[in-house]
């Protein structure tokens, strides 16, 4: 180093390489189509679509067309009956959930014939199904 000499400090300069920008904003779920997700279903087990038969395979199909067709909103503004779903207390269920399905989970069920029922829980706009079948819950 030599003697007497001073270093400059550097100067801060501004460039895009530090600029922080501003994270989009989150979507509005609601106003998305759902997405179904059969991933933590039991693939065989009891509460599965393997299990039904096939009338009711197709009707499951058919509500679950039917339904991707409408925004999470249009769904919650339908009867239960029709494309609809419901909101059923955990404690009501007589088939097992899988362990992703925690007490907090809120769970909504579809109908998809007079005694079917497809039960699961939304996350965003991924509705996850978790049961199939006929007699998941108490009445």
């Amino acid at each position: 180093m030599s003697k007497g000499r001073d270093f400059k400090k550097p100067s801060s300069k501004k460039t895009r390489h530090f600029e922080i920008k501003e994270s989009p904003p989150t979507p509005n779920y609601d106003l998305q189509k759902p997405i179904f997700s059969l991933r933590n279903i039991k693939y065989q087990g009891n509460y599965c679509i393997s299990k039904c038969k096939e009338e009711s395979k197709s009707a499951i199909l058919d509500k679950l067309l039917r339904i991707s067709q409408l925004t999470w909103r249009q769904i919650k503004s339908q009867s239960r009956e029709d494309l609809g779903c419901e909101s059923i207390p955990q404690d009501r269920f007589i088939a097992p959930f899988p362990s992703v399905v925690t007490p907090e989970v809120t769970i909504l069920v579809f109908r998809f014939s007079n005694v079917g029922r497809i039960a699961g829980y939304r996350e965003n706009d991924i509705f996850h199904i978790v049961l199939v079948g006929p007699k998941l819950y108490k009445h």
